[in-house]
């Protein structure tokens, strides 16, 4: 019993406050238990329903007095218990009181089933207008079912609105927002995907015209250099880092290799690179761009 107590004491009941509520009397039980007991034969609507959906939608559609009566009562019954739970005192074990306020939320649960069967069949048809491949009907009316769960919890029965109505609204509302929000979802990640593929194909492709590229490139200034002599071709390879040369390479290396003073290595440089803006020259330049492009 202490941790019961504990327990309440600890937990909130959350219940829509009215100003009726203090004179302290319930509503009739003989008229609450009559709407409670009260089931409806099978109907259209429910003969095609899978037989445990069937079995939840047996209770009537509520009439606008019964709501009343059946929302007063619910929050009537938390209202109370929760006065009874200020009361408690954990050192003290007051088991009466305890099991009062556990039967007064019973009889309160009790009653907000009861609410949300007789409003299934009106969340099953707003459910069906919008059932997908995408969105398939067990899951949508898994969603609703908690939109409809909150509504009967959130809903003020003195506002003289039915509650039909208010579910209605939150139902569609929900089903509708969360429906655009996975298309929106899906269209994101369909984007991103598509973005994805082409950001590949755009790499792969530069990286394949980058080497088709740099070949043409290569074969081009290989038939350019072979009109060179054998010590220009040399020179220009290892000023210039060609072929097989990965650094470019200092007049005095050069002038070391061939055997001359750096002044005759500059000058045969010189001579080479003349040569080969002449050969460059007898080239149409859209033919020059055709070669290494092709």
């Amino acid at each position: 019993m202490y941790n019961k107590t504990v327990l309440l004491l600890q937990s909130e009941i959350d219940f829509i406050p009215n100003p009726g509520f203090l004179n302290g009397n319930i509503e009739s039980d003989d008229f609450v238990q009559k709407v409670l007991n009260s089931t409806h034969s099978s109907t259209k609507t429910s003969a095609i329903l899978p037989a445990y959906l069937r079995r939840l939608c047996e209770s009537d559609l509520l009439t606008r007095e019964q709501e009343m009566v059946l929302f007063r009562t619910m929050n009537h019954l938390k209202f109370h218990a929760n006065s009874l739970r200020t009361r408690l005192n954990p050192e003290t074990f007051e088991e009466s009181i305890v099991s009062k306020i556990e039967s007064l939320l019973s009889d309160a649960e009790k009653i907000r089933d009861h609410i949300i069967k007789s409003n299934l069949r009106l969340v099953i048809s707003i459910v069906k207008k919008f059932v997908t491949p995408q969105h398939p009907f067990d899951e949508l009316l898994s969603d609703s079912m908690l939109t409809l769960m909150k509504a009967v919890d959130k809903f003020d029965f003195d506002r003289g609105f039915r509650f039909s109505t208010y579910a209605y609204r939150s139902v569609s509302r929900d089903v509708y927002t969360s429906i655009k929000i996975a298309r929106i979802e899906e269209s994101r990640v369909t984007r991103d995907a598509e973005e994805w593929a082409f950001e590949q194909q755009d790499d792969e492709s530069l990286s394949l015209m980058s080497d088709q590229t740099w070949s043409n490139i290569r074969e081009l200034t290989a038939s350019m250099l072979s009109k060179l002599d054998r010590r220009e071709r040399f020179i220009v390879r290892c000023r210039y880092a060609l072929g097989g040369h990965h650094r470019v390479r200092s007049f005095q290396y050069l002038a070391d290799k061939l055997g001359v003073s750096k002044e005759r290595v500059r000058q045969l440089e010189k001579r080479a690179v003349n040569k080969l803006k002449n050969i460059a020259s007898d080239y149409d330049m859209d033919e020059l761009f055709g070669a290494a492009m092709a």
